[in-house]
C-alpha cells in the first residue's frame, strides 16, 4: 500500500491517541489562591502530589453541609485515613465564613484540622471564589429564612470533585453519590 493510501489510517490513530489522552488525563483544575481556615494560603499547586476530594460548603449551613462532611468523614474511615488524599471544603458564603467559623464546623464533626492536616476549608474574597464557583458550575442562591437559627440558607448545587494528583479533574458528579464507587475511583487515582 503506497504512503499516500496510508495517510487517512494514520490520522485516525492520531485522532483516537489524542481523544483517549485527554479522556484518560481529563481536564485541568483551576488553579486558586485562598485562605484555610488557620488563614495560611492554599493554592491548587500546593495540593499536587495528593488526590484532592473537593466540596462546595459554608459554615453556618445545617441542613446540607452537614450530610456532606458526614458522607466524607465516612469515606475517610472507609479508606483508612489515606496520608495522600486532602478533603478541600470550598466556601459558597465568604462573607461569613470566617476562619473562627470554618474551624468550628470541623469540630461539630469531631475533625481535627489541626492535627489532621488533611481537612481543609478555604474562602477569600468573592471574586476569587466565583471564578471557582463559575469553573465548576456551582449556582448559589441566599434564600432567607426565619426559622433556622443563621436566618438563611444558601441553596446550591451540592458537588463532589475529585482531582488527580498532577492536578487534574478525574471525577465530578452531585452529591448523591455510592460511596463504594467514590472510593474505587479515589484509590485508581491514588
Amino acid at each position: 500500500m503506497p504512503l499516500r493510501n496510508k495517510w487517512p489510517i494514520i490520522a485516525a490513530i492520531a485522532l483516537i491517541l489524542i481523544g483517549y489522552y485527554f479522556y484518560v488525563t481529563g481536564n485541568k483544575a483551576i488553579d486558586f489562591s485562598l485562605n484555610n481556615w488557620d488563614e495560611k494560603k492554599v493554592t491548587m499547586r500546593d495540593l499536587r502530589d495528593k488526590v484532592v476530594v473537593m466540596t462546595f460548603s459554608y459554615s453556618n449551613c445545617s441542613a446540607r453541609c452537614p450530610v456532606v462532611t458526614v458522607r466524607l468523614k465516612s469515606l475517610d474511615e472507609l479508606m483508612n485515613a489515606p496520608v495522600d488524599v486532602v478533603y478541600l471544603h470550598v466556601s459558597i458564603d465568604p462573607e461569613m465564613d470566617t476562619p473562627e467559623s470554618m474551624k468550628k464546623y470541623f469540630g461539630l464533626y469531631k475533625l481535627d484540622p489541626v492535627k489532621d492536616r488533611r481537612w481543609m476549608f478555604v474562602s477569600g474574597q468573592e471574586n476569587d471564589l466565583l471564578k471557582l464557583w463559575e469553573f465548576y458550575g456551582i449556582e448559589i442562591e441566599e434564600i432567607k429564612d426565619k426559622s433556622l437559627p443563621e436566618g438563611y440558607y444558601m441553596e446550591y448545587n451540592p458537588m463532589l470533585v475529585l482531582i488527580d494528583k498532577r492536578g487534574y479533574i478525574k471525577h465530578q458528579e452531585d452529591f448523591f453519590f455510592e460511596e463504594d464507587s467514590i472510593i474505587n475511583k479515589i484509590r485508581e487515582i491514588s
